[in-house]
C-alpha cells in the first residue's frame, strides 16, 4: 500500500488553498479524503502528480471552490437548499398554471381565472421574493444586491398589475404603469451603469440592458394605444342602438298600458319595471358624470364616442358615492332580485326572462362594459314588460268581444 509523504501532504494542502478552499476544517477533511484514496488506490509505480489530478474531479463538478461555497451556504444560510428547492417548484407550478390559465381564457373555458390568479400569485409572492433572497446573498457588492432587489420588486409590482388588469380589479393601471416606468427609466440605467465598468461583465450587461429596455419600452408603449376612430364609432352606434330599442319598447309599453283597463297585477309590475329602468338610467348618467367630472345635465348629452379613451377603459364601480344609498351596487342587486321574483311568478315556465346577474359583471368593470351591461338590463326589463302587456291586451280584447 502506498504511503503519502509529508512533502506530498504539504503540496495537497497548498493546492487545495489555491483552488479556493480556505476554511481550515474543510481543508483538513479534504486532505484526509484525498490521502485515503491515494493510499488505497495508487500503486507504487504510478506518478503521484498524475494520480492526484485524476482523482481530484471526484470532489466537484466545475471546480473545487464549489465545496467552499456550499459550506458557506450551509453555515451562513441555514435554509439555502430548502429555499432553492422551493424556488424551483414554485417557478414550475406558476409557469404551468399561468400557461394553463391563458389557454383556458383563450378558448373561454371554465377555470381560467382561478389558474391565472394562482399562477401569478405564486410567481409574485413566492418565486420572486425567494429569488430576491437568494440573489441578494449571491452578489458580492452591496450596490449590485440593492439594484437587483429593486428590479425584482418592480417585477412583482408589474406581475401583480397584470393580474389586476386581467381580472378587472382596481389599481391595475397604477401598478403596471408605475412599476414599468421605474423599471425602464430607473432600474435598467442603474443596472447598466453599475456593471458596465467591469470588463468581464461588459458584453452580458450590454445585451441584457438592450433586451430589458426594448421589452420594457414596447410594454410601456401599449399604455398609449387607442382604438381606431371607426371602432369607437361602431361601439357608440351599438350602444345607441341598444338604448333606442329600449326607448321604443318603453313607448310601445306605455301605449299598451293606457289601452288596458287597470289591473292590480299589471299596475304593480308596470310600476316596478319603470322604476327599475329609470333608476338604472340615473346610475348610468351619474357614472359618466363622475368619470368625466361634468354635471348631470351635460352627462345626459354625452355619447360613448365623446368620452375620453382613457376614461372609456377606466375601471369603475357602481358604488361611486357611498353617501347615496340609491346608487349602491347592493341596493341595485336587491331591487333586481325582487324584480326576478316577480318575473318568476309571471312567467314560471320561461327562465330566459330572469336577469342573470352572474353573466353581468357590475363590480370593478370598465366604464364601457358597465354601461353596456346596464343598458342590456334595461332592454331586458322593457322586453319582459312588453310580453306581459301584450298577453294582457289579448286577454282584455277577448273579454270585450265576448
Amino acid at each position: 500500500m502506498y504511503k503519502v509523504t509529508k512533502e506530498q501532504i504539504d503540496y495537497i494542502l497548498e493546492d487545495i488553498n489555491k483552488r479556493g478552499v480556505v476554511l481550515e476544517d474543510l481543508q483538513n477533511n479534504l486532505l484526509d479524503h484525498i490521502c485515503c484514496i491515494i493510499e488505497n488506490e495508487m500503486s507504487e509505480n504510478e506518478d503521484f502528480n498524475n494520480f492526484y489530478e485524476q482523482i481530484l474531479p471526484r470532489f466537484f463538478k466545475r471546480d473545487l471552490k464549489e465545496i467552499q461555497e456550499e459550506t458557506n451556504n450551509l453555515l451562513t444560510f441555514k435554509h439555502y437548499y430548502a429555499m432553492k428547492n422551493t424556488l424551483k417548484i414554485s417557478g414550475i407550478i406558476s409557469a404551468i398554471l399561468t400557461l394553463l390559465g391563458a389557454v383556458l381564457k383563450t378558448f373561454h373555458l371554465p377555470g381560467a381565472g382561478v389558474a391565472i390568479v394562482l399562477g401569478t400569485v405564486i410567481f409574485s409572492l413566492i418565486f420572486l421574493p425567494l429569488m430576491i433572497a437568494l440573489k441578494f446573498k449571491d452578489e458580492a457588492r452591496k450596490v449590485d444586491k440593492w439594484i437587483l432587489s429593486l428590479g425584482l420588486l418592480l417585477g412583482i409590482g408589474l406581475s401583480l398589475g397584470t393580474l389586476f388588469k386581467l381580472m378587472h380589479w382596481p389599481y391595475a393601471n397604477f401598478l403596471m404603469q408605475w412599476s414599468l416606468t421605474f423599471f425602464v427609466f430607473g432600474y435598467v440605467p442603474l443596472y447598466f451603469i453599475s456593471r458596465y465598468r467591469r470588463a468581464e461583465l461588459r458584453f452580458n450587461v450590454t445585451v441584457n440592458s438592450v433586451l430589458m429596455m426594448a421589452t420594457g419600452g414596447m410594454l410601456y408603449a401599449l399604455f398609449n394605444l387607442n382604438v381606431s376612430h371607426n371602432f369607437k364609432q361602431t361601439v357608440d352606434a351599438s350602444y345607441q342602438f341598444l338604448n333606442n330599442n329600449t326607448e321604443k319598447v318603453m313607448l310601445a309599453n306605455a301605449k299598451l298600458y293606457s289601452s288596458i283597463s287597470k289591473q292590480k297585477d299589471i299596475d304593480n309590475s308596470h310600476y316596478i319595471s319603470l322604476q327599475l329602468i329609470n333608476k338604472i338610467e340615473d346610475i348610468k348618467v351619474n357614472l359618466i358624470a363622475l368619470v368625466e367630472n361634468i354635471s348631470i345635465d351635460n352627462a345626459k348629452k354625452l355619447s360613448l364616442i365623446d368620452i375620453k379613451q382613457s376614461d372609456n377603459h377606466k375601471i369603475v364601480n357602481i358604488n361611486f358615492d357611498e353617501g347615496k344609498d340609491e346608487f349602491s351596487l347592493s341596493e341595485l342587486l336587491k331591487e333586481i332580485n325582487a324584480y326576478n321574483s316577480m318575473i318568476i311568478e309571471l312567467f314560471p315556465d320561461n327562465n330566459e326572462k330572469v336577469i342573470d346577474m352572474e353573466k353581468l359583471q357590475l363590480e370593478n368593470n370598465m366604464l364601457t362594459l358597465l354601461l353596456f351591461n346596464l343598458s342590456q338590463i334595461q332592454l331586458q326589463i322593457a322586453t319582459n314588460e312588453n310580453s306581459q302587456l301584450n298577453y294582457a291586451f289579448v286577454n282584455h280584447t277577448d273579454t270585450i268581444i265576448n
